[in-house]
This record gives C-alpha cells, structure tokens and sequence, in this order.
C-alpha cells in the first residue's frame, strides 16, 4: 500500500487512496493489517484518479521504495550470492514483496530477460506498474551490481509509447524497444553469475528461513517480525532493545509492550534469532562450536550449548560439526 502511505508527498490524501479499499487509516499505519492485491490495486487507481497518470509518476513511487522498507524480503535479495539467485529469491518470496505484475527469468542465449507480466492487470495501471517495478528492480541492482549496469540496458516492452520511452531512457538509462511478446530488461547472461558485495551467507540464511515461515503464514507484518528484521540487519553491532526501537521510530517501552501483547519478548526474539544463526552455520559450514558460539553473540561455548541444546533438544554438536 505504497502509493497511500507516500501519496500526501504527491498532493494526494491518504484517505482518498483507501476509497473501497476497506481498510482505514488507522489500518493502513497498523503494522498487523494484511493487504491484498485487490486492495492495492484500488488504492493504486484511486492514487491515479487524483493525480493522473503521466510517464514518470511510478518511478517517482518506485524511488521511495528501497530495500530497507521491504524488511527480510530485501535483506534476502542483499545477501544472495549472486544476481541470479538474488533474482530467484525475490520470485520464490514475491508475496512479502511489492510485486505485483509477476516477474520471471528467460535465458535466451547470451542473454538474459526479467520479464514482467502485466496482461492480468487493468490497462490504465500497467505503464505505472512498470515503471514502479522497474524503478526497484535498479534500486537494488545498483546495490548488487553497482558498475556492471553502467551500460546502456533495454528494456522490451508491449506498452510502447514516445513518452513512455523517453521517460524510462532518461531517469532509468534505459533502452527502449516496442516488443509484441512481452516486457523484458535485456541484460548479458554473464551478469547472473557475479558476487553482490553485500553477500553473507550467515544473514542469507537466516533470512530465508523467516521468508519462509512468513509466507506460510502471511504473517510478515508483526511486531515480532519487524523485530526479527531489524536484528538480523544489525546482527554484528550487539543490537539491543533500545537500538531496535529507535530503528522501528518507537520507545523501548512500547516496542516491548508491543511484543508481549504478541505473547514474545525482545530477549527471547534475540535468543531465537542468534541460535537460527547458529543452527545455519553448524549444518552449513565447517566452523567449529567455539566459533559457532562466538558468531551468534556468545562470549562462553558452555552458555551457548545450553542455549542451543534447550532450543533444539540436542547438542551442537550432534547438529554434524566439532568442537
């Protein structure tokens, strides 16, 4: 529901985006509110009722949209190993995302295709759709491959116009090209393969473990999930409650009555985070317990046997790795 959080900067109220939505106010602020696409796609022709469609106006939105809003989706997309499977994790996880048009890869020769598939969607949303779609995908490829994109990109699409095209080439770099099949960013196959600088194979991990458990439950909205994010961006830093407060723009004192209406703790949220963590890197890696224990946050391996062997009900070291 980016469109009404961020429609005021657009002359727009809030309040008009919800028109039939059947959400309120208080609701589209209530990080436990679920959205569906139906409703989204609403607040998206209302947004556009009252600030008419021109090329440009979802790259605007789409800019507003960086990989800290998007929570463990976009800290997963970072952490991959490379571009393709950045790709692939954002497709297997859309649903905690902002798509909404399906994207898709195409290998085709010495190229590769990022496809969108607006032919579900309402005519008069879909140049909008694009732009804002496409506007995130260069977000992030700017952060996962910030010099191999440097080059002029195309883009092929079925919603060709001038306008359109002279926008997208301006702000986004793109080359535009009118295809009768579909919407396509053309890329060099090669550049699948190459390393983000922001990998970590320890955050990854934990990372999709919550996408996971978050799209089977479509709970992705909790505090103890906004909680959990705000850990795993700053695992390295000792976060504590009052660092992930701030973070979350609320007091300790709230975000942890907060947490306990939601039957959790910040402590135990942390515990569980650290021994995920540590549970990834046992059956991953060939670190030994000691480091293990030391990577999750804990100064003696004793603590953190204790700590793991209660959460799991066996030792670490019955997890396939050594002391």
């Amino acid at each position: 529901m980016f469109e009404a959080k961020i429609a005021p900067g657009f002359g727009v109220c809030a309040e008009d985006c919800l028109e039939k939505t059947g959400l309120t106010l208080f609701e589209l602020y209530d990080s436990a509110t679920k959205v569906m696409i139906g409703q989204e796609l609403t607040a998206i022709e209302n947004f556009l009722r009252h600030k008419p469609y021109e090329p440009g106006v979802g790259i605007g939105i789409g800019r507003r949209i960086r990989s800290e809003t998007l929570g463990i989706w976009g800290y997963a997309l970072l952490s991959s190993p490379t571009f393709r499977a950045s790709l692939a994790t954002a497709m297997d996880y859309a649903r905690l995302s902002f798509m909404i048009a399906r994207m898709d890869l195409v290998k085709q020769g010495d190229e590769a295709l990022i496809t969108f598939d607006t032919s579900p969607l309402p005519q008069n949303l879909r140049k909008f759709l694009l732009e804002r779609h496409l506007t995130v995908l260069f977000n992030f490829a700017s952060v996962l491959l910030p010099e191999s994109l440097a080059a002029k990109t195309t883009f092929r699409t079925m919603e060709y116009d001038a306008g359109f095209a002279t926008v997208l080439n301006r702000e986004l770099g793109l080359v535009v090209e009118c295809s009768k099949r579909m919407n396509a960013v053309v890329i060099p196959r090669s550049l699948l393969d190459l390393a983000p600088p922001q990998h970590d194979p320890e955050k990854l991990a934990m990372c999709l473990k919550q996408c996971e458990a978050l799209q089977g439950s479509g709970a992705q909205n909790t505090w103890t999930a906004q909680v959990q994010d705000a850990i795993l961006s700053d695992i390295s830093n000792a976060p504590t409650i009052k660092s992930v407060a701030q973070t979350l723009k609320t007091s300790d004192r709230t975000l942890a009555r907060r947490l306990a209406e939601e039957g959790s703790s910040f402590r135990t949220i942390l515990v569980r985070v650290r021994l995920a963590i540590a549970h990834e890197l046992l059956t991953t890696t060939n670190l030994s317990v000691s480091k293990v224990a030391w990577r999750a946050g804990y100064a003696e391996p004793s603590s953190f046997m204790r700590a793991f062997t209660k959460e799991y009900g066996y030792t670490p070291g019955k997890a396939g790795r050594k002391i």
